[in-house]
């Protein structure tokens, strides 16, 4: 009940005491467009109506006043910022153009609706501060979600398992409609059983939060890991570029599990029922490459956890990131469809194996930097 009054004496306290339209204007003093707007619009229209119009005038060339349109510009959300503003209680309008155009017509549409009539209210800096820092955190995880998901997908691991899917169908001689079928049901599968274990994650993750020991622990042993995997692309990027040998590489599947992938293609692929034999495939090889592919994929799925507003959006993110992941894949399959060779693809993967490394090793490193500040 208090609340409700308290809006009602706020609303009858704001349309007692407004009784002019207050409209800020954002310039610069030593501006020609500023200076012509001031005395082609503004002024006539404050001598107009100077018992109901307010026109507030702002140098941006002064430090406070040039604050105070950083804080005016978060409140209202401008996307398009420029030399001269104007804004209404509810509404905006940039640039010299669309002011000489519109901002008559706007400050008159105002002045003739009362209702409309309230002061211009901008948040302090510090609330500005705040919205504005999660604004960069969404853009600075959206931008690392999509640079992980891609390259996690183009990571060594698995495109050693991409080579030998390859020439494994080639050796059998599967027809080209096979390779595709095989190779879309393999990535379908892939996506899921890979979407899978992000869910879960991402699900334990989640709930061991409101501990907060253990969400440190977690935290930091992300930060550890994503830094060491970026220490070891780098170095790995180092060898190859030096001797040109990917054995010497630290960051590649250990030979035990690259065998059982091996076997597991060689076992499923084989089988009468493409359909049933691509998917066990998948499902097996997603599993094994996860001791590989993981060192990316968890540190991700720690930094989607500790943005706010991807909390609850969080499979949403994971379906993005699965599908940036098997997108490299579909790519070979298809152009296998259309030629590619496992020949042709491991040597353009020998090409710029180097430079796949230090885009890991950047992105990891990214990740790491944003886990230990969050």
């Amino acid at each position: 009940m208090k609340k409700i009054i308290a809006i009602i004496f706020t609303f009858f306290f704001f349309a007692l005491a407004n009784d002019k339209l207050e409209v800020h204007f954002f310039g610069s003093g030593t501006c020609g467009e500023c200076n012509e707007l001031k005395h082609r619009i503004f002024f006539p229209l404050m001598a107009q109506h100077s018992d109901s119009l307010e026109v507030i005038i702002f140098d941006i060339d002064l430090k406070e006043d040039s604050e105070k349109l950083f804080q005016y510009d978060n409140y209202y959300d401008v996307q398009n910022n420029a030399p001269q503003e104007m804004f209404l209680p509810d509404t905006f309008i940039t640039g010299f153009d669309d002011i000489s155009r519109l901002g008559k017509e706007y400050i008159e549409n105002y002045l003739k609706n009362r209702e409309k009539w309230r002061p211009i209210i901008v948040e302090d800096s510090a609330e500005v501060a705040v919205r504005l820092q999660e604004r960069i955190d969404k853009h600075l995880a959206f931008f690392s979600i999509t640079a992980a998901g891609l390259a996690d997908g183009v990571n060594p691991c698995a495109i050693a398992t991409m080579i030998f899917l390859i020439s494994f169908l080639t050796l059998k001689k599967r027809k080209k409609g096979e390779i595709l079928l095989i190779g879309l049901i393999y990535a379908a599968t892939v996506f899921v059983t890979y979407m899978g274990l992000g869910l879960g994650a991402f699900k334990i993750i989640t709930s061991l939060e409101k501990y907060h020991i253990v969400s440190e622990i977690i935290r930091w042993a992300s930060v550890t890991l994503a830094g060491f995997v970026a220490l070891f692309s780098f170095a790995d990027a180092f060898k190859y570029a030096r001797g040109k040998k990917a054995s010497e590489m630290t960051l590649q599947l250990p030979n035990a599990v690259k065998k059982s992938i091996h076997n597991v293609i060689s076992k499923n692929i084989s089988s009468r029922s493409l359909v049933v034999g691509a998917v066990i495939t998948g499902f097996l090889v997603t599993l094994l490459e996860a001791v590989c592919t993981g060192q990316v994929y968890l540190p991700t799925i720690i930094m989607m956890t500790r943005v706010e507003g991807f909390k609850g959006q969080g499979w949403l993110w994971l379906i993005y990131y699965n599908f940036l992941f098997v997108l490299p894949l579909l790519i070979v399959m298809i152009a296998a469809y259309f030629g590619l060779t496992w020949n042709n693809l491991a040597n353009l993967t020998q090409k710029h194996l180097t430079l796949l490394k230090i885009i890991l090793g950047v992105v990891m490193l990214g990740i790491a930097v944003y886990l230990a500040t969050s």
